[in-house]
């Protein structure tokens, strides 16, 4: 049976209308409504996700971890089984019902943050952060896909940056909320009515936060789904999942070449394998940190394989992501970018308490409150400002990006040299303001150079390169430096090593990006044997 066009949702005949510079369809209060739930459902994908910071020194203490440990927990554990899962949901969000897929997602990212609060020690631990990467995985494909046909592409922009508020107020909330039942649980383990003073107050935390993203699941699968150009396929669930999430996960990776290329690449995989392992090898053997370089490895592997695999099964769909070069520039430079957010983000609070001897509670407000403001400014300004800009200059998106690099520096070097919170925290606000007006801004220029069909893709790929280098890379690198050199300071500081590269890779983006009109986007992938 044929989807129905919901209120406000462009139809398939309406596409060219709604997706074209001037349109000017209009959106109605379902759309606004189902934005609402997607943002709900953001915001408790960051509680979960970043809940890690606020509680890293109580865990510290308890399960005697390191800073390179604990940068592992923020950032790597969750970030490579992101990204592996992540891929495969971008084509599966591509086939079936967002809502529903992202409903599931979200009971289990969910579930393993609570279950986080039951383990009990850090392989435990990194085994449910690893189980929340898994359920996160299906957040934004789901999301940037559906927000996209919900809404016009005039001011997709600004819808993207009402999304990405989720990030900062889920963010914040993590800081808040775990700040203040880490000081107080004591008291507050009293007032509930089971023995609940018998768990440890990191323990509590988990649990909290995690449990009531399960309600919102079962609103988000009664949203109704967008019509889409191109209908979904039609094949079950468990298949398509096998076939999706094997093209990326290893052995699996071996069958799908062969099946869909023969000998050849199944040889050129197993060398660039090889390659990986005695990288990871040499690493480990180097500085250490076995956990850290086998991930780094899994994810690198999977990135390249499912991108070997996309090109043999769908060349259209590669020739517009991972085979095209402005694609691969933008998203990887605002990846690198990412690393300079989440470095102040991730161990803001632990710099806080150990450097300027803040208590949980006022480390957790003063930074959650701030961040959650600031944040969410920076994001609304940038995307308002990009979504006014690039009707003048196509090139607005990146501009905005080496802005949001370069333009948080010196607030990151005062915020670093405060002599107490009130400065770090008058500092920070501004870092934020800047570092945050990018991430809407590239999010809906990756939808603007795709066709509809392949949105929910371009969105997993956007998420996965963000999530293995921004979260992968960046807090493992500042714990690692923290660990060797014994300073904090030191270690925060050592990403502005990745700016450089990031601002090359997006003047290239720049250079390139005059030429992706939508003619040349449906000529290369007409080229690649797309049916239009």
């Amino acid at each position: 049976m044929a989807e129905q066009a919901l209120p406000g949702v462009a139809t398939p005949a309406d596409r060219t209308v709604a997706d074209a510079p001037t349109g000017v369809q209009r959106a109605t209060p379902y759309a606004y409504y189902a934005l609402l739930l997607i943002l709900l459902a953001n915001f408790f994908n960051y509680v979960d996700r970043s809940v890690v910071s606020i509680v890293g020194a109580r865990l510290q203490a308890d399960l005697h971890l390191s800073d390179a440990q604990l940068g592992f927990l923020m950032g790597t554990a969750f970030a490579v089984f992101y990204g592996v899962v992540g891929l495969a949901m971008g084509r599966i969000s591509d086939a079936v019902s967002r809502t529903r897929l992202m409903a599931l997602g979200l009971a289990v990212w969910s579930g393993m943050t609570a279950a986080a609060g039951t383990a009990s020690g850090y392989v435990s631990l990194a085994s449910a952060r690893m189980g929340v990467g898994i359920g996160e995985a299906v957040a934004n494909p789901c999301a940037h896909s559906l927000l996209s046909d919900y809404f016009p592409q005039r001011n997709r922009s600004v819808v993207m940056g009402v999304y990405m508020l989720g990030v900062y107020l889920g963010g914040a909330a993590s800081l808040i909320i775990g700040g203040q039942v880490l000081q107080h649980w004591s008291t507050l383990c009293t007032t509930l009515p089971f023995d609940a003073c018998r768990l440890t107050d990191w323990r509590a935390v988990f649990l909290l936060v995690g449990l009531p993203g399960v309600p919102l699941a079962l609103l988000l699968a009664s949203l109704r789904e967008p019509a889409r150009q191109t209908p979904p396929r039609k094949i079950g669930l468990l298949p398509l999942v096998a076939t999706e999430i094997s093209a990326a996960l290893p052995p699996f990776t071996l069958i799908n070449l062969y099946l869909a290329g023969g000998v050849r690449p199944v040889v050129r995989n197993l060398v660039f394998a090889a390659a990986l392992a005695l990288g990871a090898w040499a690493l480990t053997a180097l500085i250490g940190d076995p956990f850290q370089w086998a991930a780094v490895a899994l994810g690198a592997y999977s990135v390249v394989t499912w991108g070997a695999v996309l090109r043999l099964r769908d060349p259209p769909l590669h020739a517009l992501t991972f085979g095209c070069p402005t694609f691969l520039f933008a998203m990887t430079g605002g990846a690198l970018l990412a690393c300079l957010s989440g470095a102040m983000s991730g161990w803001g609070a632990p710099y806080v308490m150990r450097v300027l001897h803040a208590n949980p509670a006022e480390a957790g407000l003063a930074l959650g409150v701030t961040g959650a403001m600031s944040s969410s400014f920076g994001v609304l300004v940038g995307s308002y400002i990009t979504d006014i800009w690039k009707r003048h200059d196509r090139r607005a998106p990146i501009w905005i990006c080496l802005i949001s690099l370069f333009g948080p520096i010196p607030a990151m070097v005062v915020a670093l040299h405060a002599p107490d919170l009130q400065g770090y925290v008058a500092a920070y606000a501004v870092f934020n303001v800047l570092v945050m007006m990018w991430s809407a801004t590239l999010a809906a220029l990756v939808q603007d150079l795709v066709m509809q069909r392949m949105r929910g893709t371009a969105a997993a790929a956007l998420s996965l390169v963000m999530i293995l280098i921004g979260s992968g890379v960046g807090p493992y690198m500042v714990g690692k430096v923290s660990t060797m050199t014994g300073s904090l300071t030191t270690g925060i500081y050592s990403i502005l090593a990745v700016v450089p590269i990031s601002a090359v890779l997006l003047l290239l983006a720049a250079r390139r990006l005059p030429g992706e009109t939508m003619d040349a986007r449906r000529a290369r992938a007409a080229a690649a044997g797309e049916v239009l």
